[in-house]
């Protein structure tokens, strides 16, 4: 049986431009603009849109809409997983523009929480569970003073509001935020009637004009990898369960902010051994992430990490051009970089390939090696037909996974293969690879998900499995994997049982020697460090790492990027050690 839960009141003009409005959602018509698919279901009150997680309704001429102080919204939402990510039911924000207003979202943990735009998110939080499947209603009161959030027609929350939220030209957006070309925080489940009314009703009327629903959705089957990452025998452990590794050392490569070099922002820290010297590089901005002041900086080690050199801008870019993270490889007594690189605000990425001259410590540009979107993500592995294998993301259409091949030992040619994906999956493909002779075996990030991804090769990466959520959690971060010189194969990020989307503690998951999957997951380091150096805060993430082996042990580095640092872990390979 469906039953009514609005009392529509005739509309309420505002400057004479401002209104009550109510979007049906029984179908997709002309007053939206779907980012993907939407499909019809049966709804809360007749019919309604299902989104598959990977696909976002942008309301067109919505701009406008919560410019005054005061507004109500509600939505109706059957959500179909409510764990693991989050997922925004609605909300008017576009994050690459600094226009952050409000959101309603699905939280990991599976309860409703609100967010309003102050210094900073001022959030509320449902105690509440969400049920899968079932008919849920949410309605956001705002007034110049106070915002109170209603599930099911009763008060779960409020915040005081010390200032009106910021008016921003943003769109509203249902089922995730579509941010500059990029779908974010995307809603698997069905959304129903959305309604818009310019003054804060009251909670007598809110209470008052709910009814529940009590019909359901049958929830469809998850997509799943017949290629299992983890060993499913042995159980997965909580975060705080799992062993921290011992004998571990830390270093700084690059100080938090704030910091002599006036860096805001930094990322993705490349490591390489090269002639008994390591080096390390990453990103750096002064200014905002993706944008043409983002730099290339390289730094180097003559004592193992322990302490760094000056940093040498190995690019700096030009006009709109910014050249920014990427990987090295030593080979033949020369030291390459591959670096992503990009136009205006993260447009028409692409890879630049560099060569040190070790004469001057300079690095000499060779150019555009790789374009239409490559970004190189993980250090080049030769592969038994004689040809390197890098693997990265492609920032194009869904942001699919991809590797790119060389032509023997030219690292001037190469050729991009795109991973396919299904088309179910919301990505962002920053991935890596393990190789064992012609099976390659790619580990992306998931995006909408906190899972790993898998696609598998068999014929040294040039024809691939779709790419598909695979048995392994995994946080939205770029892992970085490979193999041991004791035969385990490895993956670095955070994999633990519960942490979700969060990028902390940093983990290494390895196998048995000789094994295809993981089982046993490490500690490298927990958010809060006291005893060594580097950043320790209880909300330090572990962004992008990156290893390497060399003599015995394996050099861990990453970005804390919350604090704009980069650290380093060295870690003797005998402690991850597994008896076969």
């Amino acid at each position: 049986m469906k039953f009514p839960h609005w009392t529509f009141y005739a509309p309420i003009l505002l400057s004479s431009t401002l209104q009550a409005e109510t979007w049906s959602l029984d179908k997709v018509d002309d007053t939206m603009i779907v980012h993907g698919e939407a499909k019809t279901a049966s709804g809360a009150l007749a019919q309604s849109l299902v989104l598959d997680g990977s696909s976002v309704i942008e309301l067109k001429n919505t701009a406008d809409l919560s410019a005054k102080p005061s507004f109500t919204c509600s939505i109706w939402f059957n959500p179909y997983v409510v764990s693991g990510s989050q997922q925004v039911i609605a909300g008017k924000t576009r994050y690459s523009l600094n226009e952050r207003q409000w959101t309603l979202a699905v939280e990991p943990d599976g309860k409703l929480k609100a967010f309003l735009q102050q210094e900073g998110w001022n959030t509320i939080s449902s105690k509440e569970p969400l049920k899968a499947g079932h008919w849920h209603l949410a309605t956001l009161t705002v007034s110049s003073k106070i915002a109170t959030l209603y599930l099911n027609g009763k008060n779960v929350g409020e915040t005081i509001l010390k200032k009106p939220l910021p008016v921003t030209p943003s769109p509203i957006t249902l089922g995730g935020i579509a941010d500059a070309g990029h779908l974010k925080q995307t809603f698997s489940g069905a959304l129903d009637e959305f309604h818009y009314e310019p003054r804060t009703l009251t909670a007598v009327e809110i209470a008052k004009n709910f009814q529940p629903v009590t019909t359901t959705h049958d929830l469809p089957k998850p997509l799943l990898s017949d290629t299992p990452l983890w060993d499913e025998r042995v159980p997965l452990l909580n975060a705080a369960e799992l062993p921290v590794l011992e004998d571990v050392t830390f270093h700084v490569i690059k100080n938090p902010r704030p910091d002599t070099d006036a860096c805001k922002w930094t990322l993705g820290v490349g490591l390489a051994w090269h002639k008994g010297q390591l080096f390390a590089s990453y990103g750096f901005n002064k200014g905002e992430e993706n944008t043409p002041t983002e730099e290339a900086h390289v730094r180097m080690s003559n004592d193992g990490g322990q302490t760094w050199g000056k940093p040498v801008i190995m690019d700096s870019g030009e006009g709109n051009l910014g050249v920014s993270h990427g990987v090295f490889l030593s080979h033949n007594n020369n030291l390459w970089a591959f670096m992503g690189a990009f136009y205006d605000k993260f447009q028409r990425t692409h890879t630049r390939a560099y060569l040190l001259d070790e004469t001057t410590g300079q690095w000499q540009a060779k150019g555009v090696i790789l374009d239409g979107g490559f970004w190189p993500m993980q250090e080049p592995q030769k592969m038994d037909d004689g040809n390197w294998i890098m693997a990265g993301a492609n920032i194009s259409d869904r942001n699919p996974a991809a590797v790119a091949i060389s032509q023997g030992d030219d690292f001037t040619r190469w050729k991009k293969i795109i991973i396919p994906v299904s088309k179910k999956l919301n990505m962002w493909g920053e991935s890596t690879v393990i190789i064992n002779g012609n099976r390659i075996t790619n580990i992306s990030r998931y995006g909408a998900q906190p899972i790993a991804l898998i696609a598998t090769s068999e014929d040294f990466g040039r024809t691939w499995s779709t790419m598909l959520p695979s048995n392994l959690p995994m946080a939205t971060s770029k892992p970085y994997a490979g193999t041991l010189s004791t035969g385990q194969r490895y993956l670095i990020c955070t994999t633990t049982a519960d942490s979700r989307g969060k990028r902390s503690p940093l983990t290494i998951a390895v196998s048995k020697p000789g094994e295809s999957v993981f089982s046993q997951v490490f500690v490298i380091r927990h958010s809060v460090h006291s005893n060594g150096p580097g950043v320790s805060d209880p909300r330090a993430d572990f962004s992008y790492p990156y290893a390497i082996e060399y003599d015995g042990k394996l050099y861990v580095g990453y970005t804390h990027k919350s604090h704009a640092a980069n650290e380093l872990a060295i870690i003797p390979i005998e402690k991850l050690r597994l008896n076969p």
